[in-house]
């Protein structure tokens, strides 16, 4: 390689100037080495041809498939970024449109346009946009973020599920808007002249929890005006390291209820099992605590009879989906913030039910537990 004279003089003033405002060699031969790895035109005071900032890929494969569903998924994305010591700097967003979605591309990175630095990063990620979802109506509950504001920190900012005074999401009839976050945890040190590059991992935190009620006992079936379903749980607040604040109550009931029959099993009729009630509901973050009491409980009653059909340790039940090999891999908190779309068939018999089966649809797998195994 040939360094000409005006390139020379210019490695020596970036030496002296790394020492000089770092105190230290080190500091400088880190400055030469990002002025040598940039662009050939780099010793100019015109940088126009020079590619800097950072870029900023995403990647969502934290699932059971463990697959990148980024782009499939995800329809909006804000980054909060922040220094070496966490203090809030700025941040940026992104979202597909109806003309334009940039976040289908595999291929695609967010560009920050940064000075020379070093930096944390902070992602939050949905099927919108995430600043459309901050916006008060719509009629659904929504993850509200705590922002870290001027000079605030990352550990400053939060999210929080709008609810009542009485911990109750109200949704509206509708699921909750679903949420991926993820942050970088080493300093990304750049150059003015030359891009650096970095990855953030994404984590689900909303889950979609589908129950299924049968009767064993009444050829008509199962009538979902019948039962009041809802989930009990701590989990209105995450924290910015996908932690759960649980100090307040939360209570979800189902966004959506229907009934459906089995078809004749002949032209002149005949019944199957009759008609079953289903029950949708959608909730943040789910735990597994060493203590059973202080998980998630799922409880159904009957209105009439104030009978409670159901009441299950939510997190307990859905870690059962284990497999004999997973159980090697995942732990039960794992394998909760994997999975996020379960199904629960109840059978009921004498008011109680005495056998689930329980399903992930995304991959179809199910097993199915005597209540005496719970």
């Amino acid at each position: 390689m040939i360094i000409r004279k005006r390139q020379l003089i210019n490695i020596r003033s970036i030496f002296r100037s790394g020492i000089r405002r770092e105190g230290g060699l080190l500091a400088a031969l880190l400055s030469v080495l990002c002025g040598l790895t940039a662009c050939t035109d780099w010793v100019y005071d015109d940088r126009s041809g020079c590619d800097s900032g950072v870029y900023l890929v995403f990647r969502y494969d934290y699932n059971l498939q463990r697959a990148d569903m980024f782009a499939d998924h995800v329809g909006g994305v804000t980054v909060y970024v922040f220094d070496a010591d966490g203090r809030y700097i700025t941040r940026q967003s992104e979202a597909n449109t109806a003309v334009h979605a940039p976040l289908k591309d595999k291929g695609y990175r967010m560009h920050l346009d940064l000075p020379a630095g070093e930096y944390l990063f902070l992602a939050v990620a949905m099927q919108r946009d995430v600043d459309a979802t901050q916006q008060a109506g719509g009629g659904r509950a929504r993850f509200l973020l705590t922002e870290p504001g001027a000079y605030g920190r990352m550990e400053d900012f939060g999210v929080m599920l709008e609810h009542a005074a009485d911990g109750t999401v109200s949704h509206g009839g509708m699921p909750l808007d679903t949420l991926w976050m993820g942050r970088t945890k080493i300093p990304l040190r750049t150059c003015d002249l030359r891009a650096a590059y970095d990855t953030i991992d994404l984590m689900r935190h909303t889950k979609h929890i589908s129950v299924v009620l049968r009767d064993l006992d009444n050829e008509e079936g199962t009538d979902v005006s019948d039962y009041d379903f809802r989930i009990d749980d701590r989990n209105l607040r995450l924290r910015y390291d996908d932690s759960v604040d649980e100090t307040e109550a939360a209570v979800y009931t189902p966004y959506a209820t229907w009934n459906t029959d089995d078809r004749p099993l002949t032209e002149k009729g005949g019944a199957g099992i009759g008609r079953m009630a289903h029950a949708d509901f959608m909730t943040s973050r789910l735990l597994w605590h060493e203590r059973a009491v202080d998980d998630a409980t799922l409880t159904v009653t009957h209105r009439e009879t104030g009978n409670e059909a159901i009441r299950v340790n939510l997190p307990d039940l859905l870690s059962r989906l284990r497999t004999s090999d997973e159980r090697h891999v995942y732990t039960e908190q794992e394998f909760l913030d994997r999975a996020y779309d379960y199904r629960l068939t109840f059978f009921l018999k004498g008011g109680r039910w005495v056998e689930v089966q329980l399903e992930i649809s995304v991959l179809s797998w199910s097993i199915r537990m005597q209540n005496v195994d719970i």
